[in-house]
């Protein structure tokens, strides 16, 4: 039996690289008086976690809009609104987002639903149109997606403060004898000024493919202000934690006359350990990955088009 200095010299030696991980497990395996006594399963488990204690190693993983998602939940559910992997791919689904759709969004969840949205545009005339809180938008999650200039590019955001804005023409001079600071400066604020007025005009556009909407404030408040800018026969979804949060927008729903097939429905998960003879459940497991509101948006009739014009 290894004493408690004997393990420690293993350690010590380890940091050194004079005795790898694999023969620190042997030495434990070999010098315990209990091992031979354990089953197949036990002596496997028992290996597993000196192999965590003892061998420092990581797989690096291609930062998909799956792999975002399955860390965040585990890590930090709150960041992305407790969306689940599953529910997340039942969104886009239900929102068919295709390569060169329009779509209009809300995200209060840090970007990844915005993310996963751009993550199926790939061709040109494709936009995600952002309604965000403040200034500027706090999309963290798109930082970590590795996103190309072309994909940045049909990402317009725009605040919820500028959504009924009038934008005025830009009329800022340069003072006589401009500093290279002034010159950048209005070079700066001139393009702000042009992105702004080009998403407002999309917005103002509306006829979007598609609405979806993951939000803080009240559901219903945001789809009775943004459903006016969706197209006919296109997809409103809309997802939170809480199926409470969601039942007056589908009383709401159900009595409009604008919409169809409206649903509210929750995925249910099951995850699996996968080894020989120890194939079943996980013992713990997410209680829910969130609740989805989906419906169809009609088209407006003719007459009242043409009245409207």
């Amino acid at each position: 039996k290894l004493s408690f200095e004997e393990i420690e010299g293993l350690k010590t030696k380890s940091l050194a690289g004079d005795v790898s991980a694999q023969q620190i497990i042997a030495s434990l395996t070999e010098n315990n008086e209990s091992f031979a006594k354990k089953t197949d399963f036990s002596k496997s488990k028992y290996i597993k976690r000196k192999q965590q204690k003892f061998m420092k190693c990581f797989t690096p993983l291609e930062t998909t809009v799956y792999n975002l998602c399955d860390y965040f939940f585990m890590v930090n559910s709150q960041k992305i609104r407790g969306i689940r992997t599953d529910t997340l791919s039942q969104l886009l689904s239900l929102a068919n987002v295709y390569s060169n759709a329009r779509v209009l969004a809300v995200d209060d969840g840090q970007g990844l639903v915005v993310g996963a949205l751009l993550s199926r545009l790939d061709e040109e005339g494709g936009r995600v149109v952002a309604i965000h809180d403040g200034d500027v938008h706090n999309y963290d999650v798109l930082r970590y997606m590795n996103s190309t200039t072309e994909s940045s590019d049909r990402l317009r955001t725009l605040a919820w403060s500028n959504i009924n804005r009038k934008m005025d023409p830009f009329t800022e001079e340069l003072p006589e004898n401009p500093s290279q600071m002034d010159i950048s400066g209005r070079e700066r604020r001139l393009r702000g000024h042009t992105r702004l007025s080009q998403t407002l005009d999309e917005f103002q556009h509306g006829d979007f493919d598609a609405l979806v909407v993951s939000t803080n404030y009240n559901p219903l408040s945001v789809i009775k202000r943004l459903v006016p800018r969706l197209g006919g026969s296109r997809m409103l979804v809309v997802y939170d934690q809480s199926k409470e949060a969601l039942l007056e927008s589908f009383a709401w729903l159900r009595e409009s006359h604008e919409f169809l097939n409206v649903q509210l429905t929750e995925s249910w998960l099951r995850e699996y350990q996968v080894l020989p003879k120890r194939t079943h459940p996980l013992m713990s497991m997410s209680g829910s990955g969130g609740f989805l509101l989906s419906a169809i948006h009609l088209a407006a009739p003719a007459s009242s088009s043409s009245s409207s014009e």
